[in-house]
């Protein structure tokens, strides 16, 4: 994504060992935008990749979207039509029935398929229900498309 992306962007990943901000430092390395660890109660903010730890979700509060210590929130709580989910290689395919609810309001929902998805479950899931399919390349360059419109 480039450094101009004028949305927030949340990456939530059940890590085993919970090594969060060593994802942190890894995504720092190849990305344009600025990288941060979710702290529980900080808002969200444009133009930052915030790494989520699997038991962060979000809520709405003071007119800003805020992190939450409650992970079953993270998807309801996107605003609508506006954002957008996409699931990678080891996504939790019990999210699946929440991301294509989110679909169904109006959010975009992309699902990874091809070489280097070592794990296809939920981005199948989501593709079998005639949601975008592509690279995380491809998906990424819709995103940056879906920004400018």
């Amino acid at each position: 994504l480039p450094e101009d992306f004028p949305y927030p962007v949340l990456v939530q990943m059940r890590l085993d060992g919970g090594r969060y901000a060593n994802l942190v430092k890894q995504m720092a390395r190849v990305s344009a935008l600025p990288v941060e660890l979710a702290d529980t109660g900080d808002a969200a903010k444009v133009g930052t990749i915030h790494i989520l730890a699997g038991d962060v979700g979000l809520e709405v509060r003071d007119g800003a979207l805020r992190f939450a210590g409650a992970a079953e929130t993270l998807v309801p709580s996107l605003p609508l039509p506006q954002s957008a989910v996409g699931m990678l290689s080891g996504a939790d395919p019990g999210l699946v029935p929440a991301v294509l609810a989110f679909a169904a309001q109006g959010g975009w929902a992309a699902g990874q398929h091809g070489e280097g998805c070592y794990d296809p479950a939920a981005a199948s899931q989501l593709i079998d229900a005639g949601m975008t399919a592509g690279t995380p390349e491809q998906l990424a360059s819709e995103l940056v498309q879906r920004s400018l419109a």
